[in-house]
């Protein structure tokens, strides 16, 4: 194995001549990209930011954030990617924490006495920006930093939702480790164009940074709109691309013309449940394979990845398996007691290997806890059938318990969605001085869809055992909440309902 600043080498020496990254009609070879990052990291030295040291990037996804990337490992700087999405407090906290030299800045944000470089989204190579004037200024590196595997390259931090945002220390070896599971979990060429859909600061789109650089595919760093996916698809002959089905429905209640999406083939998703009547959907209306993936920051992305051939298992019945642990993993299901559960008991999924994160930052007592053995604690719940595929029951501390029995929430939410009405469902514990918990949910219809809360009840009944059935159902007129790429906020609707719905349910 070996450090990132080999896989920008090998991109300049082996796919030089091949298309790296496409824009807004503007294309750059890989020679070029690495050509320009190597400027940008000998600018990064040149202004006394040296190896270990960090810089931070925030922006929506642009081919700079592709440079930045190899840059930032060619020079033995360690990157932050921000989630644009957190509240300028949150990152103000990360830029102090982390003690950042340099913000690489195209979004509005003041980062107090931070020095930034800025461009426009829209802003070709070339033209007259900060970023641009820094690259025509500076002399490229000559040689790469002479990284260890086991430096840290980048810093993932958390959403933050449940407390301050942790960042999860990714290094070398995490990363180049998670580059060669993409390209065979993915099956990626040198012929396959991904388009960089969902954020470029989140892992589950930062793994085809690195892989698709690796094989010397193409990558279209568009931003996701529904409204526009499909001819983005099209004019750039995309094969790949990740989403969750949030956002795939999103695409599908636009219209679909199988003509558009001729050239995919293959759409991954996952980080919330698919609901089987819309899998079925969008397997139509696509035409290619929909594979489901499972992953986490701490794990520097994906733990388990379905393959085409799986969706053919068990007479092709939808399972929402999320496939088998790609190659650089190791995962048990577990007990409280930390031991090893048989096939299909649900237990918390746990994870070791070369892709398990060197810690949090400066974070030794959360390290230790999620960490405590060599084994990262996921605080998923999960099971793994008897051929090594597996399953996700949802989080360990959303599990409710009511009455003494284990409700997994996950299991509720896909029976509520397999309802024609449902769009979508958070199922979620609430205190009972009877029961100890309470199962509660609220759910989101489809536009033009009517149903009331009494016949959901009525349709959990037929699939789930009745101690899981909710004991209310609220309809929702907005869209759930969300935090990540689509991720439902579970808190925030758990919230919400305790202080407008609980009267009414």
């Amino acid at each position: 194995m070996f450090p990132l600043p080999h896989i920008v080498e090998r991109a300049a020496a082996c796919h030089g001549g091949r298309r790296a990254v496409t824009q807004g009609g503007f294309t750059l070879s890989y020679g070029e990209v690495t050509r320009r990052a190597a400027q940008l990291a000998g600018a990064m030295i040149a202004q006394g930011i040296g190896p270990g040291e960090r810089v931070a990037i925030l922006s929506r996804n642009n081919f700079r954030y592709l440079e930045v990337n190899l840059a930032c490992a060619y020079a033995g700087i360690i990157l932050i990617p921000l989630n644009h999405r957190l509240a300028a407090r949150e990152i103000d906290g990360i830029l102090a924490r982390t003690q950042t030299r340099l913000l690489f800045l195209a979004l509005p944000f003041d980062p107090g006495g931070i020095p930034v470089v800025t461009w426009a989204d829209d802003d070709p190579p070339g033209a007259a920006n900060p970023y641009e004037a820094m690259i025509a200024a500076a002399d490229p590196l000559s040689r790469a930093h002479d990284a260890k595997l086991d430096d840290v390259a980048q810093i993932f931090f958390t959403s933050g939702t449940t407390g301050e945002p942790k960042g999860a220390c990714l290094t070398h070896r995490n990363l180049t480790a998670t580059a060669f599971d993409t390209v065979l979990s993915l099956e990626l060429s040198g012929d396959d164009v991904w388009l960089h859909a969902p954020p470029m600061f989140h892992l589950v789109d930062a793994v085809a940074t690195w892989g698709m650089t690796l094989v010397g595919g193409l990558h279209v760093t568009e931003h996701f709109d529904p409204k526009t996916f499909a001819g983005i698809v099209r004019a750039n002959k995309v094969t790949q691309t990740a989403l969750p089905p949030t956002l795939l429905d999103m695409v599908l209640r636009h219209g679909i013309d199988r003509e558009d999406y001729r050239s995919l083939n293959r759409l991954s998703f996952g980080g919330a449940p698919m609901p089987e009547p819309l899998f079925r959907k969008l397997s139509s209306a696509f035409g290619c394979p929909l594979t489901q993936s499972y992953g986490a920051s701490e794990v520097s992305g994906g733990v388990c990845q379905q393959l085409p051939r799986d969706l053919s298992r068990n007479g092709g019945r939808f399972t929402n398996s999320v496939g088998q642990p790609l190659p650089h993993i190791d995962v048990r299901i577990v007990g409280d007691d930390g031991m090893p559960l048989p096939a299909g008991e649900v237990g918390e999924i746990v994870v070791s290997g070369p892709r398990v994160m060197a810690g949090y930052w400066r974070n030794e007592a959360a390290t230790r806890a999620a960490i405590p053995d060599g084994w990262y604690r996921t605080g998923d719940l999960g099971r793994c059938d008897a051929d090594g595929h597996y399953t996700i029951a949802g989080r360990k501390k959303d599990m409710i318990i009511t009455g003494g029995e284990n409700v997994y929430p996950m299991e509720v939410e896909n029976a509520l969605l397999e309802h024609p009405a449902v769009a979508e469902a958070a199922v979620f514990g609430i205190p009972s001085e009877r029961w100890g918990e309470e199962v509660r949910a609220v759910v989101v219809l489809n536009p033009d869809a009517s149903v009331t809360g009494d016949a959901l009840l009525v349709h959990c009944r037929d699939l789930i055992g009745g101690y899981k059935v909710p004991k209310g159902i609220a309809i929702a007129v907005e869209p759930l909440p969300k935090s990540g790429p689509g991720k439902i906020a579970k808190n925030l609707v758990r919230e919400n309902y305790l202080a407008n719905h609980l009267e009414k349910a």
